[in-house]
């Protein structure tokens, strides 16, 4: 196969070389054709242009949204297209399908420049084109998870959620949907609602077996591994992630994957398998950050093994490999500023240009200027008549004048009346707020009234009368203790459950499964009693059986959350 796609590309450049209008544009057909299954060839088809050959502004403009897909679809740096994206944004109007996707190729560009402003606005501006054009399902399911991949890692978690959900909407097959889920699963995940996230994660697996690709089930199953661990399920998380491994495609990374099972085992405290996935993840690992935090947890084990030898020289790996993460922070910031001055080259030049046009058109006018000139020599009953002519369009100019000046002062007497409204209402606003303030404090301290009057009313009773007594019991042994009988103990339960009936209320609608009994220690607790005092009410004489009930409810109470 790889045989006939050289031999088709030297055909279609010997071809292009005799009829070149025409097998140009066989040639970008081809490319077109090869670019879903086979990008690779198509990038080498379009890298094999001669750079010789000049193009039109219409064929640069396709020839740039080719490679530039073509360069994405491979996984490859934009960076070589930035030029040519220039020429299609400016070659195509802002109405265009086109244009949108030549943003968003300048969008991805601009974010891996780490220019998320610029990014955010070409993507944005890009789903403002293709509203347009409602029949382009995947180029708005591409700026979609672009733009929400910038709101993500901005932290504008919101923004991203419901970016993620739209493209979720516009997903047809099962592979997009997977995808699409993913993306939700992370969102729901950095909210904190992690059932839900979790939910999605095994839905998006679903559909990623369903699609039969087998690296999306592969990243559907990590994903979920990786949720399962979070959430110290470490058996679960360990089957995902051995199901990860087993899905992943022979070409793809896998130190991700062997880095994740490591990490489970060495969860699970069993160093020796753990070190062995790790030392797998790093001969795989082409990111020197993860290759760091890896050596850094093969540190770790290597401590626990008690081998310090091998602790220190994976230490000083860890060192270099930071070392080397400076000096590349430092060559991607000289890149931005190669990427800001060549942007900025590009702007001087668009302005010499114009300046160039404008000397031009000032030459071109003082020349007609001097053919009129003389025309009016020759001519001179017509140049009186112009003369009338030039005159009444001054009037006319000046009458234009004065009526823009006039519309202008409108408009600004209108913004300030705007204004001044503006500041009304913020001040109304905070007006509110502050009321606003003065009424949660007012509720605040009815509540506490509210306990204090309840503590009072059970005080107030006899059968408090009758705890407090024994409260001060004084013996020499816990054995001579006396404790509330059995009807004493049902009328303090009625007795609590009268006075305190609001507050058990409130409890009983939050925590349903709590008994009366939970709620009378609840109450006694609330009203202050100490440990001993609230186990002679329970009939005990020692504080032990009380922890018991206490452990017990606390156990319940955080389950019903």
């Amino acid at each position: 196969m790889k045989k006939i796609h050289v031999a088709l590309l030297f055909g279609l450049l010997l071809i292009c070389a005799c009829t070149p209008d025409r097998q140009l544009e066989s040639l970008f057909l081809r490319a077109d054709s090869l670019l879903e299954e086979q990008p690779d060839s198509a990038l080498r088809l379009l890298r094999a242009l001669p750079s010789s050959r000049e193009l039109s502004s219409r064929e640069s403009a396709r020839y740039a949204l080719l490679l530039a897909r073509a360069t994405d679809k491979c996984e490859k740096s934009l960076l070589p297209c930035d030029s040519l994206l220039d020429i299609a944004l400016h070659h195509y109007d802002d109405n265009e399908r086109e244009q949108a996707v030549a943003l968003l190729y300048k969008g991805r560009l601009e974010v891996e420049m780490e220019q998320t402003e610029k990014a955010t606005g070409y993507f944005l501006k890009g789903l403002e084109i293709i509203k347009n054009y409602p029949e382009e399902i995947e180029i708005r399911r591409h700026l979609l998870s672009s733009l929400g991949n910038e709101y993500f890692d901005a932290c504008l978690y919101e923004k991203a959620g419901e970016a993620y959900k739209e493209l979720y909407n516009y997903c047809i097959t099962e592979k997009d949907r997977s995808i699409a889920l993913n993306s939700l699963g992370s969102y729901y995940s950095a909210i904190e609602k992690e059932d839900s996230a979790l939910m999605l994660q095994h839905k998006a697996l679903e559909y990623a077996q369903a699609s039969n690709d087998s690296t999306i089930i592969a990243i559907s199953a990590l994903h979920l591994s990786v949720k399962y661990y979070l959430k110290e399920t470490t058996d679960t998380a360990l089957y995902y992630a051995r199901m990860s491994l087993q899905w992943l495609p022979k070409n793809k990374e896998e130190g991700i994957y062997y880095a994740n099972i490591g990490d489970i085992l060495l969860d699970k405290e069993e160093q020796d398998s753990a070190a062995y996935y790790i030392k797998k993840s790093l001969g795989d690992s082409t990111d020197i950050k993860k290759r760091a935090s890896t050596l850094l947890s093969l540190s770790y084990i290597k401590e626990e093994q008690g081998d310090y030898q091998a602790t220190t020289d994976l230490l000083y790996q860890v060192v270099d490999i930071i070392d080397s993460l400076y000096y590349k922070e430092q060559s991607t910031k000289i890149q931005q500023l190669i990427h800001q001055y060549d942007t900025q080259a590009k702007v001087r030049e668009e302005h010499a240009r114009g300046r160039n046009t404008l000397i031009i058109a000032i030459g071109c006018f003082i020349f007609c200027c001097l053919l009129i000139t003389l025309f009016y020599q020759h001519h001179i009953s017509k140049r009186k008549r112009l003369q009338l002519i030039n005159e009444q369009k001054l009037k006319q100019a000046q009458a234009r004048l004065t009526s823009l000046q006039t519309a202008i002062e409108e408009s600004q007497r209108i913004v300030g009346l705007l204004q001044k409204e503006h500041t009304n209402l913020i001040q109304e606003n905070e007006k509110s707020q502050q009321e606003i303030q003065e009424r949660e404090a007012s509720i605040e301290q009815l509540k506490a009234e509210k306990v204090t009057l309840r503590n009072w009313l059970f005080k107030q009773s006899d059968i408090y009368n009758k705890v407090i007594k024994l409260s001060k019991q004084n013996v020499s042994s816990k054995k001579e203790l006396k404790v509330l009988t059995d009807t004493e103990q049902k009328k303090l339960m009625e007795t609590v459950l009268d006075v305190y009936a609001d507050y058990i209320s409130d409890m009983r609608t939050q925590y349903p499964k709590l008994t009366d009994e939970d709620f009378l220690y609840l109450c006694l607790d609330e009203a202050g009693l100490s440990p001993q005092t609230i186990s002679l009410c329970f009939g005990n004489t020692d504080t032990h059986a009380l922890a018991q009930r206490k452990y017990r409810l606390k156990g319940r109470m955080k389950g019903e959350e």
